[in-house]
Parts: C-alpha cells; structure tokens; sequence
C-alpha cells in the first residue's frame, strides 16, 4: 500500500522508487503483484499520462487511511512502551506562555522524567497538519479547528485590554471604549495571526476604523514598542497582565466584541499514555 500510495502522490513510477530508496524494477513488481492479488489493474498503462483506473482511485483513498491509521497505531504503541520517558510535544500560542508555566511545574511533581518540547503554532491549517501528522500531541489555540478527525476542548474565554504607558491619558480616563481609538497609533500583530484578525473584527463590527502603525509578529516586542511611546496595543488580558514592567499598565475596554476563546486541541481517535492524560488534565485544571 505504502509503495502505490508514494507512486500515485509522486505519479511516477521512477520518482516514487527515489523517495523508497528502492529500484524502479522493483517498485514494478510490486505494483504489478497488488493488481494480480487483486485481479484488477489499478493504474491506467495505455495513456501517456500517469491515470489510476477506478479502482485505483478508490485504493488509493482507503489506502491512505489505513496508512494514517497504522502510523497512529504504531506512535501510540512506541509510546505506551517508553512508560514515563516520553516526550511530550505540544503546540501553543505566545500568550499561553505564562500560565502554563505553572502547568509544567504541576507536572513535574507527576512524572520527572517526561521531556515537554513547546512549539510555536500560529495558522489554521499549520494547527491542523500538526495534529494529523502526529508531530504534536495537543495545541493549545485561540481558533477553533473544524475537521472530523479533531476534538477542540475549550479551556477558557478572555478578554482583550488597552497596553499603555503609564504617563498615557488612557490611564485616567474612566470609559475606554474601541472608537477612543482611532486617534491613537495602533500596534498590533500580523494580520495573519488570529489575535489580530479577532481584534480587527471588533474594530469593523463597531465601524470603527483603527489606526494601525505597526504590524508586529511577537507579543513581546510589542510591549517594547509601546514602553517606548510608539503607541498603544490591545493584547491578551493573562498574557499581558503577567510580568508588566514598571512604566507600563492595561485598562479593560468596553466592547461587547472584544473578547476570544482558547481551546485544547487533540486528535478524536488517538490514544494517548496516562502521563499525557495527567497533562491534559492539568491544563484543563488550571482554568
């Protein structure tokens, strides 16, 4: 299944024998003796043009099921192996970063000698063939992926506040609402980030048109930017909240929009060990 699956995704015959680091010859025969178990072809040979037959197309789609099934099957049984020297991998946005640092001392308390790798994961789809592709074991993620093959736990609901300078005239003003905005300049992240698209979201909802000067990708330099007096940011309220240096401050905003979810994403079949679990439950605990 493997070696008709690589031949169908590369439609060569040669290509494909590449990729197995086997010989073409070889990657023949063993298509030929799939057709002949089957007793029908399934790769169109009379056309120029490489061309499953029907029935290979409908190989090749359970094919690459049970192919995703066995590579999930064989990772779950590796790792029920390996008992408590697991590593655990995990995708996560920035403005988690803070809370589940008090997840990870939890933990350590459980299971010692578990190694946990954090990776950043910013976009829809990279979330998505994260999980799929087994290179992670949970996301923890401000968008709520829609697949069949994934379940998204929400862990909580937040709202987003006015970063400030301390000396800023927001700091004394009683109502800040989302249109004391436009003549203030507007750091705010890529457009391509969730957080930023929610935020933008708000400001159109209300018809308000912001004044946007910077486009920043991490949250961090963000801060920088407005404790340097280059303008004000709406971030995360328990990330922003956390660690605040002197010259800053954050003010709640009034806006029915302003606010996001944040969910714990895994796949729905997988199986996972009982020091994974204890993770999950941990981050799940927390909120």
């Amino acid at each position: 299944m493997i070696y008709f699956t690589e031949t169908v995704k590369h439609k060569s015959f040669s290509r494909a024998a590449k990729a197995l680091h086997i010989s073409q010859p070889s990657l023949s025969n063993a298509i030929k003796t799939l057709e002949q178990e089957i007793n029908a072809p399934l790769i169109e040979r009379t056309t120029k043009q490489f061309q499953l037959t029907e029935l290979g197309q409908q190989f090749y789609e359970r094919a690459q099921l049970m192919i995703a099934q066995f590579e999930v099957m064989e990772t779950e049984l590796k790792e029920m192996a390996k008992g408590e020297a697991l590593e655990i991998r995990l995708g996560m946005i920035e403005s988690a970063n803070y809370w589940f640092s008090q997840v990870i001392l939890a933990y350590q308390k459980h299971y010692p000698y578990n190694q946990i790798t954090l990776i950043d994961t910013l976009y829809n789809q990279t979330v998505r063939q994260a999980l799929l592709g087994l290179h992670v074991h949970a996301v923890i993620t401000n968008q709520y992926i829609v697949d069949s093959e994934i379940q998204s736990e929400l862990l909580y609901n937040e709202r987003y506040v006015a970063l400030i300078k301390k000396d800023h005239p927001f700091a004394v003003k009683e109502i800040i609402t989302l249109a004391d905005f436009t003549e203030e300049s507007l750091i705010i992240g890529m457009p391509e980030f969730q957080t930023s698209a929610q935020i933008l979201k708000a400001f159109e909802q209300e018809n308000i048109l912001p004044n946007i000067q910077y486009k920043i990708e991490r949250f961090e330099m963000i801060k920088v930017l407005v404790e340097e007096g280059l303008g004000i940011a709406l971030l995360p309220q328990q990330y922003v909240e956390q660690h605040l240096s002197e010259g800053l401050l954050t003010r709640p905003v009034q806006s029915q929009f302003l606010h996001r979810n944040v969910y714990l994403s895994t796949m729905k079949d997988r199986t996972f060990p009982k020091s994974i679990l204890k993770l999950f439950e941990l981050i799940k605990a927390v909120h």
